[in-house]
């Protein structure tokens, strides 16, 4: 017994908070020249992402992340165990040959242009990295010549070099391999950090498309709810058999947690202000990061992707730059559970088809909100709920001994409800549950997500008033 007074005992967990969800923050993975290999580093600044990371395929991404997305960024740079490569255009002159050396950091439009006649030495060139849309100084020829920044190095055989020739090379960047992949992204999984989604950032295939949906489950059975943005290889010169490419690529995969982005332009890269035929998957993610997570990024009401030059692939004539990608090849891919854009009539710019996940067609996730919302909603109860691992309850009186755990596991749902990211949402409790027996309780959650209008009818037509019965 104690002495007579007043003894407190603070109480906790009253107040019913929630537990964040990480709506918005996501990691992308790739390719670098610099920056700390498998490690999880947070940017929010974008003028510190090419002294952090350099550049290549992650620094682009990020960069486009932060631009177009805002918040903060978690970039995890892979290892580059697949060499970028460098192929040289079959018209090029043949005598004096310009060759290229090196290990690419990044995927450049390389050309080299000789601008003053002559021997080697005597001879200038001027060379660009996006197809002759920016150009560098005019530098004199020598046996080599090291482009800054690219791990690149050109060399000038000797002879006589001709005005107006023209050396055209194609450079793919380095990339991670699926198993290089899978290491980096376990760093991003084993972090205690909160985030909606991964993004990897460079061209992929269905192989690595399934590595990514075993890893999503991965993370799932360590109670990780996030879904995976990846893109398609880049679509070459012709837009018809790409398309056609990816829909036979897309018949041998369907998962619930992997948006594949099939879009490609010319764009303004963010870093570097070079015009780059880059994938919009970058884009297109940072715009889902930016909306709250029942928004659409193909609601048109938000304008149509910012920076697109032009849809790849497309051509070069007098009167500009036309693309060859059209609303039939939009349709297709979108039919085949690809993220896509289209051109929509009466509106400027290019526009997302619909937020497509890779799922079946009678999937509930076939769209991007769906996901992002049952990962919102179940990170969130769950969290609620595990207070209550181990609580005493009434076996004859569930009801009332799990009123307070009905009303927890409620809040996240109403709060969602409160935001318009659902219409509704309840808590159940079945019935004729033993727990004596089980000392297990089944709890199932109900949520009623929001519809979208991809298509209105408008039914318009005359009426004679005088005509009426």
């Amino acid at each position: 017994m104690s002495l007579p007074g007043v003894y407190p005992i603070i109480q906790d967990g009253g107040l019913g908070a929630v537990a964040p969800s990480g709506d918005g923050a996501r990691v992308v993975v790739g390719v670098s020249s610099a920056g700390p290999l498998n490690q999880v580093i947070g940017l929010s600044d974008l003028g510190a992402v090419p002294s952090t990371l350099g550049t290549g395929p992650l620094a682009r991404a990020v960069a486009d992340q932060l631009a177009y997305g805002g918040g903060q960024v978690y970039a995890v740079r892979a290892s580059a165990d697949v060499a970028g490569t460098v192929t040289p255009d079959v018209g090029n002159p043949a005598s004096p040959a310009v060759t290229v050396t090196g290990s690419p950091l990044d995927a450049y439009d390389l050309q080299v242009r000789i601008t003053r006649a002559g021997a080697l030495g005597t001879s200038a060139f001027v060379y660009s990295l996006d197809g002759g849309d920016s150009l560098s100084l005019e530098i004199a020829t020598a046996a080599t010549y090291v482009i800054p920044g690219t791990g690149l190095t050109l060399n000038f055989a000797a002879g006589n070099y001709v005005l107006g020739d023209v050396y055209k090379f194609a450079v793919t960047a380095p990339r991670c391999s699926v198993s290089a992949a899978q290491t980096a992204i376990r760093a991003a999984l084993g972090s205690a950090l909160l985030y909606e989604y991964i993004q990897l950032a460079q061209p992929s295939d269905a192989a690595m498309w399934a590595a990514l949906d075993a890893l999503a489950l991965e993370a799932e059975n360590q109670f990780r709810y996030i879904y995976f943005v990846a893109e398609t290889v880049p679509p070459g010169s012709d837009a018809d058999a790409w398309v056609n490419a990816r829909l036979v690529e897309k018949a041998s995969f369907a998962s619930k947690h992997v948006q594949i982005v099939a879009a490609w332009g010319e764009v303004v890269d963010t870093l570097s202000g070079r015009l780059e035929v880059q994938s919009l998957a970058s884009r297109i993610a940072a715009r889902s990061s930016r909306n709250p997570v029942h928004i659409k990024t193909s609601w048109v009401q938000q304008g149509p992707l910012a920076g697109l030059v032009v849809p790849a692939p497309f051509t070069t004539g007098q009167y500009g730059k036309a693309t060859s990608f059209n609303n039939a090849h939009a349709l297709a891919l979108d039919n085949a559970g690809f993220t896509t854009i289209y051109k929509l009539i009466g509106r400027d710019g290019w526009f997302v088809v619909d937020d497509r996940m890779a799922a079946a067609p009678t999937s509930d996730y076939k769209i991007v909100p769906n996901r992002r919302v049952m990962n919102k909603a179940t990170t969130q109860v769950r969290q609620a709920l595990l207070d209550f691992v181990q609580q005493g309850v009434d076996p004859l009186d569930l009801n009332a001994s799990l009123a307070t755990l009905v009303a927890r596991a409620n809040t996240p749902l109403r709060i969602m409800q409160s935001k318009g990211e659902i219409v509704r949402g309840r808590v159940i409790i079945p019935p004729g549950q033993d727990i004596l027996a089980s000392s297990s309780l089944r709890v199932q959650v109900r949520i009623v997500p929001l519809g979208y209008l991809r298509e209105i009818t408008l039914d318009i037509g005359f009426e004679n008033p005088f005509l009426a019965a």
